[in-house]
C-alpha cells in the first residue's frame, strides 16, 4: 500500500485529476502498523525533499506536491485520534519526528501543509512531539492564516493539560509573530476560562497588552481615515487589517478575563472605529468589566447583521437579551446575520455587505436532511447606486453564494442551483465523452443526435454524466445568438442561459441547477 500511495502522489503532482486516487488510498493509513507509518513518512519526506531540490523551490511545484501530501497527513491525524479514543498509548520515535520536521521545513512558508503537519504533532501529544510543535510555531511558524485553527485546535481541548514550559514558550516567543499571536492569546484565554490554569498566564502583561491594544486601535484608525503606510499594496493593507483585528479580539477577551480596569479608556476608544468586529469585542469587554457603555453599545450593534449573532451570544452571557428587539432575534434576522458573517470571511468577500434583502423563504425537504428545513434566499449588496454589486445567496441548509450572477433566475431555479451544487452522491458522476461513447454507444449516439436536432448556432460537448443511472449530455451552446448550456437526456432537453457575460453561469453550474431541479421536485410537492 505504501508504494501505491507513493505512486499515486507522484502521478497526481503532474495530473491533478489523480488527486482523488490519493484521497482514496490514504484511507488505509489509519489501519497501518507503526513500522508502516515509519516507512511511509520516510519515503514521502525523502521524495518531497528531492522534488524541492530538482524543482528549485518553484511555487507551482512546491504547492502541487504539498497539496498531494495533505490527504495522507490528514489520515495520519485520524490514526492518532483513533488510537487515543481506543486508549492506546501513542509513541513517536525520533526518526518519525525527524521525517515530520523535514517535511515541514521543506514546505514554503505559505503552504497549508505546514498547518496540517503541526496539527499532526499536536494531536500526537507526547512531550517530544509537543516540543517540536512549539519550536516550529515559535521559531518558524506557517504564514497560512486560515490554517492556523488547525495548528492550535488539538491543544484547545478540555482533556488537555498544558505543561508550564509550553505556556511560557508560547507567551514569550510565539506572540512575537503576527500570524500566531492571536491564536496564542485565544489559547491562554481558553485555559483560564476552563480552569486549566489558576492564574491567567498573561496576567503580568496586562498593562503591556493595554498599551498594545492602544497602538493597534490607533493604527486601524489611521487606515480608516486613509493614512496608509508608505508603499503599501492593497494585499498588504488587507493582511495588516486582518492581523490587527484578530489580535484586538484576543486582547479584548484577555483584558476582560483579567478584569483589568486600567484598560477601560482604551476599550472605549475602540468603539470609535468603524470595524464592527472591533466594536463588538470592545463593547463586550467593557460590559464584562461592568461598564454600562459596553452594554449600550452591544444593544445598538444588534441592528448590524454582521455583529448580530455575536451580540446575542454576549447578551445571553451577560443576561440582557430581553433588552434586544425580538424582531432582531427572529429566524430571518438570524439567517441574515449568518450570511453577513460568512460574506465577511477573508476567503469570501472579505467585508460585510452594505445591505441584505430577503428574496424568498420556504420550508422544504432538502438533500441530506431527514425533515423539512427553512431555506432563505437573500440579495446582498456592496456599494450604493448604479455602481453597487449585488447577487443572490442562500442561508439555512447551507450558507453559500456563487461568483456567477444569479439575479435573473427564478426562486425555483435559485434553490435548485444551491441544492444541486451541494449534493454529492455515488450515483451522480461525470463521464468523459469518449468513455460515454465507448460504453453507452447507442444511447450516446441518440443524445448527440438530439443535441444536433436542436439546431443551436454552436454546440461543444463538455461532458457526459450519469444521474442515478440516467445518461446525460452537457454542452456549451449558443441559442439565437445567446450563450448558455444545453443538457440532453433521454426524455427531455433543457436550456440554461449564461446570463451576465461578466459573471456567466457556466456548464458546471447549469448542470448543478438541473440536478437540483430533479432532486427538489422529487422531494417536495411543489418546487
Amino acid at each position: 500500500m505504501i508504494e501505491e500511495i507513493y505512486d499515486a502522489i507522484d502521478m497526481a503532482q503532474h495530473d491533478r485529476r489523480r488527486l482523488n486516487q490519493v484521497v482514496s488510498l490514504a484511507k488505509s493509513v489509519p489501519k497501518m502498523e507503526d513500522e508502516e507509518v515509519d516507512q511511509l513518512l520516510d519515503r514521502l519526506s525523502g521524495f518531497h525533499e528531492e522534488l524541492q531540490r530538482t524543482q528549485a523551490n518553484t511555487a507551482e511545484g512546491a504547492y502541487s506536491i504539498d497539496q498531494c501530501l495533505q490527504p495522507v497527513v490528514d489520515q495520519l491525524v485520524n490514526r492518532e485520534q483513533t488510537l487515543r479514543a481506543e486508549g492506546d498509548q501513542t509513541s513517536w520515535s525520533p526518526a518519525r519526528l525527524d521525517c515530520t520536521h523535514r517535511l515541514y521545513v521543506n514546505c514554503p512558508p505559505e503552504s497549508e501543509l505546514r498547518c496540517h503537519l503541526l496539527r499532526l504533532l499536536a494531536t500526537v501529544g507526547t512531550d517530544e512531539s509537543l516540543r517540536q510543535w512549539s519550536d516550529m510555531v515559535c521559531g518558524n511558524p506557517p504564514y497560512h492564516r486560515l490554517g492556523m485553527v488547525l495548528v492550535f485546535a488539538p491543544l484547545m481541548q478540555t482533556d488537555f493539560e498544558p505543561p508550564q514550559w509550553l505556556l511560557d514558550q508560547l507567551l514569550n516567543d510565539a506572540t512575537t509573530h503576527s500570524q500566531t499571536a492571536p491564536a496564542v492569546y485565544d489559547l491562554l484565554n481558553f485555559y483560564f476560562r476552563n480552569g486549566k490554569v489558576d492564574t491567567h498566564p498573561a496576567a503580568p502583561r496586562a498593562d503591556a497588552l493595554t498599551g498594545l491594544l492602544d497602538q493597534l486601535i490607533k493604527q486601524l484608525g489611521k487606515i480608516e481615515s486613509g493614512q496608509l503606510p508608505a508603499n503599501a499594496t492593497p494585499g498588504s493593507i488587507n493582511q495588516l487589517i486582518s492581523d490587527s483585528v484578530a489580535l484586538i479580539v484576543a486582547i479584548c477577551d484577555s483584558l476582560a478575563l483579567l478584569q483589568h480596569m486600567a484598560s477601560i479608556a482604551v476599550l472605549a476608544d475602540a468603539l470609535g472605529l468603524r470595524h464592527r468586529r472591533v466594536q463588538t469585542e470592545a463593547a463586550a469587554a467593557l460590559a464584562r468589566l461592568g461598564i454600562e457603555q459596553g452594554k449600550t453599545a452591544l444593544v445598538a450593534l444588534a441592528k448590524e447583521p454582521v455583529a448580530r449573532l455575536r451580540v446575542l451570544a454576549y447578551a445571553d452571557e451577560l443576561g440582557f437579551r430581553n433588552e434586544i428587539s425580538l424582531e432582531l432575534q427572529g429566524e430571518i434576522s438570524l439567517a441574515e446575520s449568518h450570511l453577513a458573517i460568512w460574506l465577511a470571511e477573508p476567503d469570501q468577500m472579505g467585508l460585510a455587505p452594505s445591505n441584505i434583502q430577503l428574496v424568498e423563504t420556504r420550508e422544504m425537504y432538502w438533500p441530506g436532511y431527514e425533515h423539512p428545513v427553512q431555506c432563505f434566499l437573500f440579495e446582498y449588496f456592496y456599494g450604493m447606486g448604479d455602481a453597487a454589486h449585488s447577487n443572490i445567496a442562500i442561508c439555512g441548509p447551507m450558507t453559500h453564494a456563487f461568483a456567477a450572477d444569479l439575479k435573473h433566475l427564478s426562486p425555483d431555479e435559485l434553490f435548485a442551483a444551491f441544492a444541486g451544487w451541494q449534493t454529492a452522491h455515488q450515483e451522480i458522476f461525470n463521464i468523459a465523452p469518449e468513455r460515454a461513447e465507448a460504453t453507452y454507444s447507442n444511447d450516446w449516439r441518440r443524445l448527440v443526435g438530439d443535441l444536433h436536432a436542436e439546431a443551436y448556432d454552436e454546440a461543444e460537448i463538455q461532458t457526459a454524466a450519469s444521474f442515478f443511472g440516467q445518461l446525460l449530455l452537457i454542452a456549451d451552446a449558443t441559442n439565437e445568438g445567446k450563450p448558455g448550456t444545453a443538457i440532453i437526456d433521454t426524455g427531455s432537453k433543457s436550456w440554461y442561459a449564461a446570463g451576465n457575460p461578466e459573471a456567466p453561469i457556466n456548464w458546471e453550474l447549469a448542470y448543478a441547477i438541473w440536478r437540483g431541479q430533479q432532486m427538489l421536485s422529487s422531494f417536495n410537492d411543489q418546487v
